[in-house]
C-alpha cells in the first residue's frame, strides 16, 4: 500500500485499505495500519476526514511506536498543516509546524539520520520564506547544506544549493510578495514546499546537478578588516577595467562584516554570485557565474591548498604584516593553482 500511495494511485490505495481494514478488525490500533489510514484520509476534501487524519497522526507522534513510524506521522502532520495554510491563508497555522520540525530534528539526531537532519533545516528555511524572513531563510539553507556536505550527502547538498541559488535570483520577487500581501497559495508555490514534503515521503527523487557551465570572474584574498591581500581577475573585462574591480571591492567591503556575522556563504553581485570562505586569519572571496554547488567545491579545494603550501601561505602572512598587496609574481605556485582549480 505504501508503494501505491507513493505513486499517488489513490483509488487503489483506498481499495487496498478497505481490504486491510477487514484483516485488522482484531487489531485496529496497529501503528502501520493507522498511519496509512491517516494518509488516505488526508486525500479527502472533507474536513471531517482531514480532522480524523490529524488526530491519528498526533496519536502516533505522542505514543512514538518507532522512529520510522513517528517520523512519517510528523511529516504527515506538516503536510496537513501546510495544506491548511494554503486553504485558510492564516499565518498562525505555520506556528503549529515548528514544534513538529523540532521533534523531527530530535529524532534525526537520536537515529543519526543526517539526511533528515538537513531536511528539517530545509523545512525551517521554507517556514522563514513563507514569513518573508529572507536573511533567516538564507542562513538556514546554508546550515542545511553544511550538514549535507559534512556527511557526504552530495545529491541532497546539491539540491539545497540549487534552492539557495534560486532564492537569490528571486529576492526581488519575494520582496514584491511582501508588499502585495500575496496569498498563501502563491507563497507555497514559490517556496516549493511540496517538493520537500514529497521527497521526505518518498514520492520525489532528486535530480543531479549538471557540473558544467561555471565561469570564474575573480578571486580575492582578504586580511582581517577586509584589507586586500591578493586579487586575480579571470575575465578580460575585469583585467581591463580597474573601475569595475574597484566598485565591486567597495560594495563587497560594505556588507562583508554583516554577511559573515549572519552565517551566510553567498550573495549576488549583479548577474554574478559571490562565495565567501574563511581560511585561517584570512577570507577568500570568489566571484563567478553558474551553479554555486560546484563553485563551492573549487573554493574549498583552493582554500585547503593555499593553507598547505608554505610558499603561498607564508608570503600572504608577510604581505599582511607589511600592509601590502601581493601580486601573482610574489606567490610561487599560485598561477598554476588558480589554473588547476578554477579553469580545469
Amino acid at each position: 500500500m505504501t508503494v501505491l500511495y507513493t505513486k499517488k494511485d489513490f483509488a487503489q490505495v483506498q481499495n487496498y485499505l478497505q481490504k486491510v481494514t477487514q484483516l485488522n478488525e482484531s487489531s485496529p490500533l496497529n501503528p502501520n495500519y493507522l498511519l496509512m489510514r491517516a494518509f488516505v484520509l488526508t486525500i479527502s476534501s472533507r474536513m471531517r476526514d482531514r480532522t480524523e487524519a490529524e488526530t491519528i497522526f498526533k496519536k502516533i507522534a505522542k505514543e512514538n511506536p518507532s522512529i520510522r513510524v513517528t517520523n512519517s506521522a510528523l511529516i504527515g502532520l506538516c503536510n496537513l498543516y501546510f495544506e491548511e495554510y494554503r486553504i485558510f491563508n492564516q499565518m498562525e497555522i505555520l506556528d503549529d509546524i515548528q514544534p513538529l520540525v523540532d521533534h523531527l530534528r530530535r529524532n534525526a539526531k537520536e537515529s543519526n539520520s543526517y539526511s533528515l537532519l538537513a531536511n528539517t533545516k530545509l523545512i525551517q528555511a521554507k517556514l522563514a520564506l513563507l514569513k518573508i524572513n529572507m536573511v533567516e531563510a538564507r542562513k538556514l539553507l546554508t546550515e542545511a547544506q553544511n550538514i549535507a556536505d559534512k556527511h557526504d550527502l552530495q545529491l541532497l547538498a546539491g539540491e539545497i544549493s540549487r534552492e539557495h541559488d534560486r532564492l537569490l535570483d528571486e529576492l526581488k520577487l519575494w520582496e514584491s510578495i511582501k508588499k502585495t500581501q500575496a496569498s498563501a497559495s502563491e507563497r507555497l508555490e514559490l517556496a516549493s514546499v511540496d517538493k520537500v514534503i514529497e521527497r521526505l515521503q518518498g514520492r520525489r527523487t532528486i535530480e543531479p546537478l549538471e557540473s558544467g557551465g561555471q565561469q570564474p570572474v575573480s578571486v580575492l584574498i582578504l586580511a582581517a578588516g577586509g584589507v586586500l591581500l591578493f586579487s586575480y581577475p579571470f575575465s578580460d573585462d575585469w583585467k581591463q577595467d580597474d573601475d569595475l574591480f574597484g566598485s565591486f571591492l567597495s560594495a563587497f567591503l560594505s556588507f562583508s562584516d554583516e554577511f559573515f556575522s549572519q552565517g551566510l556563504d553567498r550573495a549576488k553581485f549583479g548577474e554574478d554570485t559571490i562565495l565567501l570562505q574563511p581560511v585561517g586569519d584570512f577570507s577568500i572571496c570568489y566571484l563567478f557565474k553558474g551553479q554555486t554547488y560546484f563553485a563551492k567545491r573549487k573554493l574549498e579545494k583552493f582554500a585547503e591548498t593555499i593553507q598547505k603550501d608554505p610558499s603561498i601561505w607564508e608570503t600572504l602572512e608577510k604581505f599582511e604584516k607589511s600592509s601590502q598587496v601581493a601580486e601573482l609574481k610574489d606567490l610561487p605556485n599560485m598561477d598554476k593553482l588558480l589554473t588547476n582549480v578554477f579553469l580545469n
